[in-house]
């Protein structure tokens, strides 16, 4: 080292050095530190050494600067002196060292076995600093892609502009004959992909001179059946590399279009498309499908078998893109994972119904178990995945071509289900369960507020309720009137708990239908048709062929009434129903059962709104089914009328009344009592009304 002083900077001057100088000349303020810094650093730049030095000069210099006259040059000449002999000391110590220096004369094909063993004891280098320090430097492949040309010489001048000087390159010669070794390739490469394809948009914040591996790894997939990074310039011997690089970037987009109508759909995503998928999950599908393209090394020509498969092939790489996400099958594995997905190709193999009925609700079931009170958890990758997929059919083009946004909505409000836990004291529940996510307009969304679809009255104002119901939500009124019903004491929890649990359960089903439709997959949901299952025949209108179909409860407990009434019902509304003859109107609503005090309690809500379907109708009643058909109350119209002035109400926020709360109770002897709560609590008997 014959210039020390060469490798000095204002850095090396440390403020406390800066303090006690300026001490020594009775002056403060760290701003004086850069005079300091100024006139030492400029002083000894001058130098050669630190040894033997004449101090005078600059004790002085500095006296001078801060008007201090004579009296401190001395004190001042001591302890610069002990300054820089300290770094003469260091600089000494340094130049002593010995470095060792194997030179290795043999075949270079050995330099990355040899390059392992030295790298495996004291500060080791990362794979790819391995691999720049083995590869071989001198064979250079011409290419014709500039932006990897670029990035190579980003990545060079970035040393340069920190003083290093990089043996052999010159930054116009690269530019004009496009000549870099195997390694620069795939460092430039790896720049390029991340930078062009969202798909592979990973590690793109690294600086100009770190490597991206996803190249490395890509490129060894597609022209190797295992791990052989450490060797992988072997492949380049005798390839074609532009002919390779446009294989590559085909098959990449090949896959980029199969997988389009999920990255790029439109749902919530504010910036263009979005990636739900792992490193390791795309690049599997992009090597497979290269191999799937072209063989023998031949990259200008595509395999015989491309043209009859590739349809199935894309297909299907949607469906496991899918699938794998759903399953989180790429959440261990790696690299080892691509190449057995290759051998043979995972993704030419159709994934059967049962599969998917088992991720569908195996999903469904583990996002169950979540205990959510306060912190709500925000919608991962597989929740974006399974709705996007939901949507597909619903969306329109003009949807997903307009500036309108999208919002993920808690059809259950998250704030609203805050309030009923915290009321009954609750251990918490899954509100984030994507049986209750969908998305909803933007606009609308945010003009609903905390309450859900049916209860703001103001948002049903400004929104088309059938639009939402059909083409969002897949929701009916009564799927959240448990929502209605007040929950106040530890033990309304477990009826919160049960009626949500419901209402994700039924909601789900109809996701995972609409979910297959849009991917056209055949769902099997493996339930067996019953020769003794009720089958009833309603006519949905009047003069509308009758229709067959398999009931639920709300249907059993039409059946029931049609044979009260010994007349055929004709459906003239969602829950409406009316006899023949059009003189007796029907809504039906139903109830889980609950115990409380020893009694079975029944809760309902009394609303208007959906008597507007019977309203012409001179008699009007509700049928409400209690746990079964075997049990139900139909009740008069004019009774509940009568009697809405004892009965609980919920009110909205402009002070009018929402609903009354309609409340039963049957004890052991099966006798059934209505619940009044006004002007104080007490009961009236309505077995007359069961039937």
């Amino acid at each position: 080292m014959t210039n020390p002083t060469e490798f000095f900077y204002d850095d090396n001057i440390s403020d406390e050095f800066c303090s006690s100088i300026l001490k020594i000349v009775k002056n403060t303020g760290e701003e004086k530190n850069a005079v300091i810094r100024a006139i030492l650093t400029n002083f000894i730049k001058e130098q050669k050494t630190f040894k033997n030095l004449q101090y005078y000069s600059v004790a002085m210099q500095i006296s001078k600067e801060f008007n201090a006259g004579y009296e401190p040059v001395g004190k001042l000449i001591e302890v610069i002196q002990a300054f820089f002999e300290e770094r003469q000391a260091l600089y000494d110590k340094i130049a002593g060292t010995v470095i060792p220096v194997i030179v290795y004369t043999g075949d270079e094909n050995n330099l990355p076995e040899i390059f392992d063993r030295i790298n495996s004891q004291g500060t080791p280098l990362d794979q790819y600093e391995v691999y720049a320090a083995a590869w071989p430097i001198k064979k250079k492949y011409t290419i014709s892609n500039n932006e990897i040309i670029e990035h190579v010489i980003k990545k060079y001048d970035t040393f340069t502009e920190d003083n290093y000087k990089i043996h052999g390159y010159n930054r116009e010669e690269m530019r004009s004959k496009k000549q870099v070794n195997a390694f620069e390739y795939l460092f430039g490469l790896g720049k390029f992909l991340a930078h062009k394809y969202d798909i592979l948009s990973f590690n793109t914040a690294l600086a100009d001179d770190t490597v991206n591996p996803i190249a490395f790894e890509l490129v060894n997939a597609c022209l190797n059946d295992s791990d052989k990074i450490k060797v992988l310039y072997k492949n380049f011997a005798d390839t074609d590399i532009d002919a390779f690089e446009k294989a590559l970037c085909s098959s990449i987009d090949f896959v980029n279009q199969a997988i389009s109508v999920i990255t790029k759909f439109k749902g919530n995503s504010r910036s263009g498309n979005k990636k739900f998928h792992s490193k390791y999950q795309i690049m599997s599908m992009i090597s497979t499908t290269f191999k799937e393209m072209y063989s023998d090394n031949n990259y200008d020509v595509l395999s015989d078998t491309w043209d009859e498969r590739k349809m199935i092939i894309s297909r299907n790489l949607l469906q496991y893109y899918v699938y794998d996400i759903i399953t989180n099958y790429w959440s261990e594995g790696g690299t080892n994972k691509i190449h057995s997905a290759a051998k043979p190709n995972r993704y030419a193999v159709e994934i059967s119904s049962r599969a998917w009925r088992v991720a569908l609700e195996s999903f469904f079931e583990r996002s169950m178990l979540r205990t959510e009170r306060k912190n709500i958890a925000n919608p991962k990758s597989e929740e974006y995945v399974i709705l996007n997929c939901i949507y597909l059919n619903t969306f329109t083009a003009m949807d997903q071509l307009s500036v309108d946004k999208f919002d993920v909505e808690h059809i259950a409000p998250k704030e609203q289900m805050r309030k009923l836990i915290e009321a009954c004291k609750g251990d918490g529940l899954p509100v984030s369960c994507i049986a209750n996510l969908c998305y909803l307009p933007e606009k609308a969304n945010r003009s609903k507020g905390a309450k859900n679809f049916y209860q703001d009255k103001k948002y049903l104002v400004h929104i088309d309720l059938n639009e939402v119901e059909s083409k969002y939500s897949f929701t009916e009124a009564e799927d959240l009137e448990w929502m209605d019903m007040p929950y106040e004491q530890p033990e309304d929890f477990n009826v919160l708990k049960e009626y949500y649990t419901d209402y994700c359960t039924k909601r789900f089903e109809k996701m995972k239908h609409l979910f297959c439709e849009s991917l056209g997959i055949e769902y099997d949901d493996y339930t067996e048709e019953n020769d003794n299952d009720t089958v009833i025949v309603i006519p949905e209108q009047v003069q509308t062929k009758a229709k067959k179909k398999k009931v639920n409860f709300s249907e059993k407990c039409v059946v029931r009434l049609a044979e009260h009434v010994s007349d055929e019902l004709i459906k003239v509304g969602r829950n409406a129903y009316v006899t023949s003859d059009g003189k007796k109107g029907f809504l039906i609503t139903t109830s889980r059962m609950y115990n409380k005090g020893g009694r079975e309690r029944y809760w309902f809500a009394y609303r208007k709104n959906p008597l507007k379907a019977i309203s012409d109708i001179d008699e009007q009643y509700i049928v409400y089914g209690c746990k079964d058909e075997n049990t139900i109350v139909v009740m008069p119209v004019m009774q509940l009328e009568k009697y809405k002035e004892n009965m609980r109400v919920s009110w909205d926020e402009e002070g009018n009344i929402t609903h009354w709360h309609v409340e039963f109770y049957k004890d052991k002897d099966n006798h059934f009592t209505w619940m009044m709560s006004k002007p104080i609590s007490h009961e009236i008997d309505i077995d007359k009304f069961l039937i």
